[in-house]
């Protein structure tokens, strides 16, 4: 990027992060529990997820659920404040974003419709609202909060088009195009990245078109990370992703992904032989598989896998 990414406020005063270079940082809380909504249309569904005695209950507004691919705002927000922490700056939860930077520093389009996507994506995040007793930062937050507390467009573009409303009347709406914006972030998401609650991500994350995809690459991130392989149950693994499809569909879903191979830093196997079955993650380091592969006796089941490479799936 050309030019500081963000501005962070801290007490009233603007302090301007000159990072240029900013590894992506992922939050831990988010990345257990699938906060962000998987759908490509508007989700109005309320989901609630369980992992022993912790619950998350997630309730979107009218404007539906944050998506797995609003969350971007997120990472990008809190890659700089923990970069900024690491430089010793002050930081605060209240955040001004250049829109420009965002979209180069996420890998998105910098036309002008991304622009234009920035308030709906600040609606979302704004009224999703998160029910939760998972603690950040060794504090529990019982009550109901956003991702974001608030935002405000400091700049922006507006250009009037004409549209069809839902009673076939040709109606005049006005499309800000948001070129900058401040943001204040959940206290929830503040306590855990002050406290480094947070994993290093890909920056071939931002590249996954598929939200699924996108989960899954977190979920071995932070269940994975630098063990050569993990395996899950497929029935649990659909629970961490949040997704409402059946057993059947899910197992194609990973099938798909299998043989694409998107994944950064790992690649996916399946087990059909254990009942039901097991999703294998595994590093891309060959000579660390292998070594571990041997030293667990556990070359011939990883051969049967279905996996990338294999001569056919079962």
């Amino acid at each position: 990027m050309s030019r500081a990414a963000a501005i962070v406020v801290e007490q009233g005063d603007l302090f301007r992060c000159d990072i240029t270079t900013w590894p992506i940082k992922d939050d831990i809380a988010s990345m257990e529990f699938p906060i962000f909504s998987l759908a490509k249309n508007k989700d109005l569904e309320k989901r609630t997820y369980r992992r022993g005695n912790r619950v998350v209950s997630i309730i979107p507004s009218s404007e539906g659920a944050a998506t797995v691919f609003d969350k971007d705002l997120l990472l990008y927000i809190a890659s700089q404040l923990v970069e900024a922490k690491n430089q010793g700056k002050p930081i605060s939860r209240t955040v001004l974003v250049d829109s420009c930077d965002f979209l180069v520093g996420t890998e998105r389009s910098d036309g002008r419709p991304a622009f234009e996507r920035i308030a709906d994506m600040l609606n979302r995040l704004r009224g999703t609202t998160i029910q939760t007793n998972v603690e950040t930062g060794g504090i529990t937050q019982t009550e109901g909060f956003g991702m974001i507390d608030s935002y405000k467009i400091t700049s922006e573009k507006v250009r009037t088009e004409s549209v069809v409303d839902a009673h076939g009347k040709k109606v005049v709406r006005q499309v800000p195009r948001v070129l900058q914006f401040s943001v204040t972030i959940s206290e929830w998401l503040y306590n855990g990245l002050v406290n480094y609650e947070v994993l290093t991500m890909d920056r071939s994350y931002f590249r996954l078109s598929s939200s699924v995809e996108r989960r899954l690459y977190e979920i071995a991130r932070k269940h994975c990370g630098d063990q050569p392989l993990w395996k899950i149950d497929i029935d649990l693994l659909a629970g961490k992703v949040g997704t409402k499809v059946s057993r059947a569909k899910f197992r194609n879903e990973v099938r798909q992904i299998i043989e694409n191979d998107p994944l950064p830093e790992y690649r996916i196997a399946l087990d059909s032989d254990a009942k039901p079955d097991d999703v294998v993650f595994y590093t891309r380091n060959g000579s660390k598989l292998s070594k571990e592969l041997l030293r667990l006796n556990l070359a011939t089941w990883f051969t049967n896998l279905e996996r990338t490479g294999a001569s056919a799936a079962k």
